[in-house]
C-alpha cells in the first residue's frame, strides 16, 4: 500500500494551480504582516485532525511544522523553483528535489 501512496504522490501535484475549478492557491499579502495565515490556522487544523481521531499535532513539534508549511503551500502554493514551482521547471533545477512534498 505505501509503494502504491508513492508513486500516486509522484505524479499527483496538489500545487497545480491551473486545474479547472482551484480557488487556491490565493496571491500571497505583499507583507506578512497583513498575512491572515497564522499558528491559529495551523492549530485549527490540527485539531479538526484530532477529532477525526488522527494523531494530536502538538505546538512546536516537527508534525506542527511539516503541516504548517504544507498548509502555506495550499493556500499561497510554491514559489521556489522547480517541478512544483511556479516557473514549472525540472526537478534538477531546485524546490522538489530531495524534500518532503505535500
Amino acid at each position: 500500500m505505501a509503494d502504491v501512496s508513492q508513486e500516486l504522490a509522484a505524479r499527483v501535484c496538489p500545487c497545480a494551480a491551473a486545474v479547472a475549478g482551484r480557488v487556491y492557491p490565493v496571491p500571497r499579502p505583499e507583507r506578512l504582516a497583513d498575512d491572515g495565515f497564522s499558528a491559529a490556522v495551523v492549530r485549527e487544523v490540527g485539531d479538526v485532525l484530532a477529532g477525526f481521531g488522527f494523531p494530536a499535532i502538538e505546538d512546536d513539534s516537527p508534525d506542527w511544522y511539516a503541516l504548517s508549511w504544507c498548509l502555506w503551500r495550499f493556500v499561497y502554493g510554491y514559489g521556489a523553483r522547480g517541478r512544483h514551482g511556479a516557473d514549472g521547471g525540472s526537478a534538477g533545477s531546485g524546490g522538489a528535489s530531495g524534500g518532503a512534498q505535500c
